[in-house]
Order: structure tokens, then C-alpha cells, then sequence
């Protein structure tokens, strides 16, 4: 009796982790329980992990061997976010230079601007996106020191969730780009930093579990702009995409020809959502995107006070004036 439970415990583990596999691969837009369950695939893969050895050492040879498969699948999309990239596109050097770059979700305009004002002072921060962004805290952010520290804006900031802004250090210029609408606002502009110029997109597709379309939010990720060459400006998304890699729509725009920063220096499985509940965040929901001539060369979640989301700070190295830059240079 006690070897029959043992035996259906076994197989209830490994076609429980199998199955996960499968969710993954599958991992249908339109459905809002599958959305919510992707980003625990990190976890997932542990416990996988686990059920293949408990069950291979108790010798239930079949379902342990289901388990491993799963296990291995699931590694397999999984490890890879946590091992830097040793073949960048661009190396620190005399033609390249350093862009800082930040994302914060103000949770409905809630963030401390204290904060965030610290943040970008102590961390050089030369671009600066923004997410629910409101007019009241705009204000705010304004009396804290953000316009001293970063003078240039494009602002589409509204009450609610819907605010998006881009402040830079720098001057801005227009990117040239079209932005599709969607349920939030979105901003571009072309940041024209010494090192070289920079395309940027502060981004922030509603997710679906909040809108009566769900598809609608694959959909506002898939109609983001398309990647930079490597003969023009480096071109970057940044924001709350409201997806982690396990997501499709995010793994299929990614395929196109973007890089997520976090992947690039093996700090994809560094959560940044949600800072305000009893476990740490575990969802990477919050972006920075690159394309054309560009590289990650250091990334950084900092917690922000009085919003739900971890700040990420990413250096992106960029080409200088002149630099010709070949694949695989």
C-alpha cells in the first residue's frame, strides 16, 4: 500500500511539473490565468529540479524519467537568465561611452519623488522613464530636484495609471518613431548624449488582467517599435511591459532583434514586482530593451518607497560619433 502511494505521489509530482513545461511552450495571450502563472516559472523549475530527484531515488524510473524531461526543458529556458552574455555588441573602450539609464513605476503617482530624485542623482542616471506618472507628481518630483537634475522632458503624464514620461540630462530631438496607441500612454524622443545620440521609448502595455481584451496586451507589445541596425542609433524600449520572459508576446518580440539588458548581464531572474507584499518580488516585469549598437554593461534593481515596483538601472554602453560598428565586432 505504502509503495502504491509512494508510486502515485511520484507520477501526481512529475505530470504536475510536465505539465508546466507544456503551459510554458504553449503559453496562449488570451488566457489571464496563464498570464498570471508564467512568471513562477523560475520556481517551477527548482521544484522540477526536485521532483526529478526524489523520484529517481525512490526508483520510479518512468515517472522520474518524465520529471527530468521537464526539469531539463525548463533549465533549459531558465538558467540562460542567469549567465551573462560573453559576446556583446559592444566592448568599454575609446569609441564607446556610457548612458545610464532608469525605469520606475510610480504606482498611480504614489513613489516618493525624494526618492527617485535620490536615485538618479546617486546613480548618474542620464535617462530617466517614467510610468503612472501623474500631474500632481510631476509637481512633486519637479519640487524635489528632478528638473535640476534632468532638465529635458516628454511628458504625456494623467491621472490614474495611464501617465508616461521620459526626463533626460541631455537635450532631446524627435526619434522619428510612431507609436501605436494604446489603453496607457506612451513617449519617444532622441537623447542627444555625448556619447552619442539614443533613440528611446518609455513604454506600458495595460496587462490583461485589467482590461476587457486581454489580447489587446500582446498585442500592444508586438506594435512596439521595431529594432534599431547596427548602422544607425542604438535604440532602446524601457518601462513596465507588464511581461517576463516567460511571457510570449515578450519572448517573440524579443525575437525580432531586441536584447533585454537584465539577460544580457545575467540578472533576468532579479524580480521586480511586487516590493509591497510578504515574499520578494519575483516577477522581472520592468524592462530596458536594446537594439543596434548598444550593450548592457551593468544592471541594478533599487527599492523605491510607496510603489509596488523595484527602480532598474541599467549602463548601456553606446558607440561614439564615427564608430562603425560590424556583427560580431
Amino acid at each position: 500500500m505504502r509503495s502504491r502511494a509512494l508510486s502515485g505521489l511520484a507520477w501526481l509530482a512529475a505530470i504536475a511539473v510536465a505539465g508546466w513545461a507544456v503551459l510554458w511552450l504553449w503559453a496562449p495571450s488570451w488566457s489571464q490565468t496563464v498570464f498570471v502563472l508564467l512568471p513562477l516559472t523560475p520556481p517551477v523549475t527548482a521544484v522540477a529540479v526536485l521532483v526529478a530527484a526524489v523520484t529517481l531515488l525512490l526508483r520510479r524510473w518512468a515517472a522520474g524519467a518524465l520529471a527530468l524531461a521537464a526539469a531539463v526543458v525548463l533549465a533549459a529556458v531558465v538558467v540562460p537568465r542567469a549567465v551573462p552574455d560573453g559576446d556583446p555588441v559592444l566592448r568599454p573602450g575609446p569609441t564607446t561611452g556610457p548612458v545610464v539609464v532608469a525605469t520606475v513605476n510610480m504606482q498611480f503617482g504614489r513613489a516618493d519623488p525624494a526618492a527617485i530624485v535620490a536615485l538618479v542623482r546617486e546613480q548618474r542616471v542620464d535617462v530617466l522613464g517614467l510610468q503612472e506618472v501623474t500631474p500632481g507628481a510631476e509637481e512633486a518630483l519637479d519640487a524635489a530636484g528632478l528638473g535640476t537634475e534632468l532638465p529635458f522632458r516628454a511628458s504625456m503624464a494623467r491621472e490614474g495609471a495611464g501617465g508616461t514620461a521620459l526626463a533626460a540630462r541631455h537635450p532631446l530631438a524627435p526619434s522619428g518613431l510612431v507609436l501605436r496607441p494604446g489603453v496607457f500612454t506612451q513617449v519617444t524622443a532622441r537623447v542627444m548624449a555625448p556619447p552619442g545620440p539614443v533613440d528611446v521609448v518609455v513604454a506600458h502595455p495595460a496587462a490583461p488582467v485589467f482590461r476587457g481584451d486581454p489580447e489587446g496586451w500582446a498585442r500592444e507589445i508586438r506594435d512596439l517599435p521595431a529594432p534599431a541596425s547596427l548602422d544607425g542609433p542604438p535604440r532602446l524600449v524601457i518601462g513596465d511591459l507588464n511581461a517576463t520572459l516567460d511571457h510570449r508576446p515578450l519572448r517573440e518580440y524579443l525575437a525580432t532583434g531586441w536584447r533585454d539588458a537584465a539577460g544580457e548581464r545575467g540578472a533576468a531572474l532579479d524580480g521586480t514586482w511586487p516590493t509591497d507584499a510578504p515574499v520578494p518580488p519575483f516577477a522581472a516585469i520592468d524592462h530596458v530593451l536594446l537594439s543596434g549598437p548598444a550593450s548592457a554593461v551593468a544592471v541594478a534593481t533599487h527599492r523605491v518607497p510607496s510603489t509596488d515596483h523595484e527602480g532598474l538601472v541599467v549602463t548601456v554602453l553606446v558607440p561614439r560619433p564615427g564608430t562603425v560598428v560590424s556583427p560580431g565586432a
